[in-house]
């Protein structure tokens, strides 16, 4: 669905609230962001903005400009997601967290109109079987698509936890969103995301759910040039970009399904799953009977079963006349079978999660917690 937005609401006078400043090239701007008390408080508010520029022929272009996680206003968390339905008790919420901030103009009658002129679209995918979301990650960095979709940037970072192409109005973004979390509480400087305070509760949770790994998918558009490109691409009408109109399941899946089609159809698929020493490892990982030592004992003994010039009996017989005899029987005996590589069927599910964009809560994962 949608996560940060951005609605811009045209206006003739400048608010009192604002303390306006002049910066370069004639902009005038103001802000009023959520002060430290309201921070404290755990609930999350929006980021206001009154910019006043000139657009060219003497015209002068007066805005205010709010921007905020919707789950996050409505959930205090963006683990869970928001759908169609919710679309009225979201523009309650910003009506009141902007009343608690001192914003009490009359246009807040209107925000269902506000023009959208930024927008991330977004979905997390949960895996729940012990996947991580660094297996995943390096799947597209082994691919090299930043350079094969042409991008300005590219970023493979913090061991495959961030894999992000970046334009100058787009950014495509996956992350481990638990990583992002447990980075937040050092410094957000280093998170991906913003505003992770209003969450921190679920650190613990996802510190006693170990095997659940949640890869995060965004496509940010930044300017409404962008979105209106990115509209076309998948059939949408771009004569409305009201909140109303662009608070859609249906645009949100259209949008992330184009950009994850490119994206899947750039990845060589044949080597995905072969047997290499990190699929190999991964798939002695997901041994249930899987133990440190043990997984390390078992990649090693493959390696010397795949050599084609080991001589078996040879190994045996020196093993056991270092150790026991029947220590080399023993070992084999104790060998953990990795499971078959799952990364085309990973990648697939990817797109069925997208397809059916069934809003993801995480109270359904809290069972027993």
């Amino acid at each position: 669905m949608i996560d940060t937005i951005r609605l811009a609401y045209d206006t003739k006078t400048i608010p009192e609230e604002f303390k306006i400043s002049k910066s370069k090239k004639g902009v005038f701007s103001g802000i009023i962001n959520p002060t430290k008390e309201m921070k404290a408080s755990g609930k999350y508010y929006p980021r206001v903005t009154f910019v006043k520029r000139p657009v060219g022929y003497g015209r002068i272009c007066q805005q205010i400009l709010i921007e905020f996680s919707i789950p996050k206003l409505l959930k205090s968390n963006n683990f869970s997601e928001v759908c169609d339905a919710d679309f009225d008790d979201v523009v309650q919420a910003l009506k009141s967290a902007l009343f608690d901030m001192g914003i009490k103009w009359q246009f807040t009658a209107c925000i269902e109109n506000y023009k959208v002129v930024k927008v991330d679209y977004s979905k997390n995918i949960i895996f729940d079987d012990g996947t991580t979301v660094s297996q995943i990650i390096r799947l597209f960095n082994a691919a090299n698509i930043s350079k094969r979709m042409d991008a300005s940037a590219g970023e493979y970072r913090n061991g495959g936890q961030i894999f992000r192409i970046h334009t100058n109005y787009r950014d495509i973004v996956f992350y481990d969103k638990i990583a992002d979390l447990k980075r937040s509480r050092v410094s957000e400087k280093r998170c991906i995301e913003k505003d992770n305070f209003v969450q921190t509760s679920l650190f613990d949770f996802f510190e006693k759910k170990r095997r659940i790994a949640v890869l995060r998918f965004e496509v940010r558009l930044n300017g409404v040039k962008e979105i209106k490109s990115n509209l076309e691409k998948v059939g949408q009408n771009t004569d409305d970009l009201t909140f109303k109109k662009m608070f859609s399941s249906e645009i949100s899946k259209a949008v992330l399904l184009n950009w994850w089609e490119e994206i899947f159809n750039k990845i060589p698929k044949t080597p995905l799953d072969d047997k290499t020493t990190a699929n190999v490892l991964i798939g002695l990982l997901k041994n249930k009977d899987a133990k440190p030592q043990k997984v390390l004992a078992s990649i090693g003994l493959l390696h010397l079963q795949n050599d084609k010039n080991l001589d078996s009996r040879f190994i045996k017989e020196i093993f056991d006349k270092r150790f026991t005899d029947g220590s080399w029987n023993r070992v084999v005996k104790a060998q953990l079978k990795p499971e078959e590589s799952k990364n085309i069927r990973y990648l697939l599910y990817i797109k069925t999660i997208i397809q059916e964009m069934k809003p993801v809560n995480i109270d359904d994962y809290r069972d027993d917690f």
